[in-house]
């Protein structure tokens, strides 16, 4: 293949330069995806998320245009890739645990995927991985282009809707299933595999830097409830809410750590609006930014989903229709995975995995729910053009309080009016007061 020397398209000088740096690598994932002779014309650089939609990671998207050479003739070559790289602030990086957050992605595409990709027949609902370690610049994660398969992100500041929720529901189960028939069927190898599963968050180490951002993540939720309690109908729910001061992250570490078989599964950890991508027509999702990965639950996925992307609505006319939803797909996707002959094992999982069982295993864990609210309804809501500068947070404006104050000047109406939301079904549920 020719050296990729000449890079003409760009949409700056700072975005020729990263091009420039990034050629060899490029001409060496190009030679992986298409062993025949090729020519590359030109190669674009450009963003590849938009503003306020990535806080962790730089993405890029390179198109390259060229031809490929054969039998008969020349025809045009056009690939496009996307390339995530570590954020450059390295005060950020080591307060948000960045570089943690980043191996457990490397390891969750070299160490974890492909092993649920071969025993599932390449079933799962993520992108494919072209590469994931280091080149000369650092770490590095080369992913397809979902939008050249029509695949979108949707507006983040809009909650999905029940047939999205109803599309991701579907995904879960099946991603949730290879773990569930793989125990069952390759116990050795699932162990083998589930040794190398990371818990990035609710670990010792995480635990200071994410116990002061889920109190600032309270504190800002008290702060919204306190404006929006004008004819003071909120007072008892307030109360309610100041009463998990200093509790949040424990709460939400107990309930994600002491799960138990057999509900344990290969999570995708953090499955919000932002980590997904839909071709609607075909009833299609793909799942995106493996950073949070974690064995637990299978509840939690959809806790998560539910609580972060989804809106009160739906929540209170749809749960358990959507958690019917999953159980249908879950069960459908065991008779896949687990072969006939082994047909004992198929029945003691549809046994134990059935609707009301799931329903129960759900709402015991419920509580994540309000946590989660509050951690990332921000990330959800904010303006694009009103998004903090994270380089500048320091562990002491977490301690001190002063990050309250840059996020408070930040929140939309719509973030008041979901956590209003959100708060008073946990309160009137009276999950509330069993926290």
């Amino acid at each position: 293949m020719k050296k990729i020397t000449d890079i003409s398209v760009f949409t700056d000088g700072a975005e020729e330069e990263w091009a420039q740096e990034r050629r060899e690598t490029v001409e060496y994932l190009l030679r992986r995806i298409d062993k025949e002779l090729l020519t590359v014309v030109s190669m674009e650089c450009l963003p590849g998320s938009q503003q306020g939609d990535n806080y962790m990671s730089v993405i890029k998207r390179i198109r390259v245009r060229g031809t490929r050479q054969n039998c008969h003739g020349k025809t045009e070559l056009n690939i496009s890739l996307i390339f995530k790289r570590q954020i450059a602030s390295l005060q950020r990086r080591k307060l948000f645990r960045a570089d943690e957050a980043f191996a457990n992605e490397i390891n969750a595409y070299t160490e974890l995927v492909p092993v649920l990709e071969d025993f599932s027949r390449n079933r799962l609902p993520f992108p494919q991985c072209l590469y994931a370690g280091t080149d000369a610049e650092g770490d590095l994660i080369v992913l397809e282009d979902l939008q050249c398969r029509d695949l979108y992100m949707v507006d983040r500041r809009k909650s999905l809707t029940f047939w999205q929720c109803r599309i991701i529901m579907r995904e879960l189960a099946n991603f949730h299933a290879v773990s569930l028939a793989m125990k069952q069927i390759q116990p050795a190898r699932f162990l083998n595999m589930k040794k190398k599963v990371r818990e990035i968050v609710y670990n010792d180490e995480a635990a200071e830097f994410y116990t002061h951002s889920l109190e600032t993540s309270l504190r800002g939720a008290l702060d919204s409830l306190h404006y929006s309690n004008r004819d003071r109908s909120l007072d008892a729910p307030i109360k309610a809410v100041e009463r998990l001061r200093g509790k949040l992250y424990t709460i939400m570490s107990s309930t994600v750590r002491n799960s138990a078989e057999p509900w344990n599964v290969l999570c995708h950890g953090d499955i919000w609006v932002n980590n997904l991508m839909f071709n609607e027509n075909k009833e299609q999702a793909k799942l995106i930014d493996l950073q949070a990965m974690r064995y637990t639950s299978l509840v939690i996925d959809i806790i998560h989903l539910l609580y972060t992307s989804a809106g009160a609505k739906v929540r209170l006319s749809h749960t358990d229709e959507l958690l019917q939803i999953y159980h249908e797909a879950l069960i459908k996707s065991l008779r896949m995975y687990v072969p006939i002959k082994e047909d004992a094992i198929f029945k003691k999982l549809e046994a134990i995995f059935s609707f009301e069982s799931i329903q129960k295993e759900y709402y015991s864990r419920i509580k994540y729910g309000l946590g989660i609210a509050m951690w990332l309804l921000p990330a959800v809501t904010f303006h694009p053009d009103h998004i903090p500068d994270l380089d500048t947070v320091t562990m002491n404006d977490f301690k001190t309080k002063n990050h309250d104050k840059t996020i408070a000047q930040m929140l939309s109406p719509d973030y008041h009016s979901r956590m209003l939301e959100t708060v008073l079904e946990f309160y009137k549920n009276g999950v509330l007061d069993s926290m």
